[in-house]
């Protein structure tokens, strides 16, 4: 918690037992001491990630945004700002579980409970809001059975001032297994085709089964007796090209309820489809793999994806070898690698550097001369030495004169190369712009005493250099 003491109150609310935590936020559940029993959730930005003012601008956002837009199918918001250090969010609480709990229902079913999402969604649109992240975690349902959509943190809000409502051009925003192609590129250049797009990836893999980043094929190809007027539905809401998509959520809501309405829907859909088992219902959605499967079946669906999708696709599928990747998948990893296509092996090296053991160090050295998987294969090699005591020989293995090969520089900083550090300071005021932005980042691998070392000898930074060196 970097020593932060949690408040014990915000305003009228005090903070009781936790909820949850993820990436950027702790989540508590609270109770406004004026109105015994008026139970609430707060969510907090976590200690770690204070100091960066696009993610606290980002997470105070999202209330800023739901305080605008009311509807049933929307979280409400009650509060939002900063005691304190600590930004915050009180909000409706949620305890009915995620959207996950509905895997495996009768289309019907699912899609009466989407169809007030699309509502809802369609109003944030009207406003200038388009969401981004739409996943089943961010479909909550309340007490009275209500699914809510929320986790408006990372959307695109047309009412922002100029200056500031830009996302960050390189970033990726959404989550792997739901993002439209498009999004895999600028997320600024993103509407709101691409929830379009999520909401269909999410009505496909819960009637199917199956995550349509995984398998790329039509609903009935993967679940036998699939409604063929809904599988049209949802294949149209999932057309890479926006332009060839469902134009809106209006449009996607009015189909799938003109499909609820259907003699179709009263034929097909109220029934679970043919052989939907109840280990396929409990089966963990695209964004939370299975960890009990071995890894020629839980991973080779993405080294399909990679060797035969479009760019969007191979992008996703590398994302998601990586975050399936465990720690005793090393040694097929390893085995895998070495007859791997070339535009595999970036996605495998990465796996490597998440999960591989002291055996797996040769093996990434050796992939330094590959120019398809240098870059990932140095950051591999410091990850895997770091975590296998092996620090000395990947030094020696990733060592240049000088500054050398950019691509090595955050490798050769996560490694604590003092070699390289005192080349940095020696030609920083030759270096351009850009290669000094890319420095100070890699720089902020190094380990404390360096990164000070660092900072000291760089402090004429300017501009996004700046930026990046005020965080060293």
């Amino acid at each position: 918690m970097n020593g932060l003491r949690l408040p014990a109150q915000i305003g009228s609310v005090r903070l009781l037992e936790p909820l949850g935590e993820g990436g950027m936020a702790l989540v508590f559940k609270g109770e406004d001491r004026f109105r015994t029993g008026s139970f609430c959730a707060v969510k907090l930005l976590r200690p770690e990630v204070h100091h960066d003012a696009e993610l606290v601008r980002r997470f105070l956002r999202e209330g800023d945004v739901l305080t605008r837009l009311s509807h049933p199918a929307l979280v409400e918001i009650f509060a939002f700002g900063t005691s304190g250090a600590w930004p915050y969010l009180v909000m409706e609480l949620l305890p009915g579980g995620s959207l996950r709990a509905c895997r495996g229902e009768a289309p019907a079913a699912l899609v009466r409970r989407l169809i007030p999402v699309c509502e809802a969604l369609q109003l944030a649109h009207e406003a200038g809001v388009v969401h981004r992240d739409l996943k089943p975690s961010n479909l909550l349902f309340a007490a009275d059975g209500c699914l809510k959509v929320t986790d408006f943190g990372v959307c695109y809000w047309e009412g922002e001032e100029g200056r500031t409502r830009a996302t960050r051009s390189q970033m990726v925003v959404g989550t792997l297994g739901y993002m439209a192609p498009e999004q895999h590129g600028d997320p600024r250049k993103v509407d709101g085709r691409c929830d379009v797009y999520a909401l269909g990836a999410i009505l496909f893999e819960f009637t199917t089964g199956q995550a349509y980043a995984q398998v790329q094929m039509p609903p009935a190809a993967v679940r036998p007796g699939f409604p063929i007027r809904l599988a049209g539905l949802i294949m149209r809401a999932l057309q890479p090209d926006p332009a060839k998509r469902l134009p809106d959520m209006k449009s996607f809501r009015q189909e799938l309820s003109d499909w609820l309405e259907s003699a179709e829907a009263a034929g097909w859909g109220d029934q679970p489809l043919p052989g939907f088992s109840a280990q396929e219902r409990e089966r963990a959605t695209v964004a939370g793999p299975r960890r009990d499967q071995a890894p020629e079946v839980r991973l080779a669906p993405y080294l399909d994806a990679l060797a035969t999708g479009p760019v969007g696709v191979r992008r996703s599928a590398a994302e998601g070898l990586v975050a399936a990747a465990q720690p005793g998948d090393s040694g097929w990893l390893e085995e895998t690698l070495r007859r791997a296509p070339e535009g595999a092996r970036f996605a495998l090296v990465r796996a490597l550097g998440k999960v591989g053991g002291a055996t797996s160090l040769q093996l990434l050295l050796d992939l330094l001369a590959d120019p398809f998987a240098q870059r990932e294969a140095a950051e591999a090699v410091a990850e895997v030495a770091l975590r296998t005591s092996q620090v000395e020989e990947a030094r020696k293995a990733l060592g240049e004169p000088g500054l050398g090969s950019s691509w090595r520089w955050s490798a050769r900083a996560a490694l604590g190369d003092e070699n390289w550090v005192r080349a940095l300071k020696a030609e920083w005021e030759r270096l351009i712009p850009p290669s000094k932005l890319q420095a100070l980042e890699a720089s902020r691998r190094l380990p404390d005493a360096l990164r000070g070392n660092v900072k000291s000898a760089t402090s004429d930074a300017t501009g996004q250099a700046r930026a990046v060196w005020e965080s060293l």
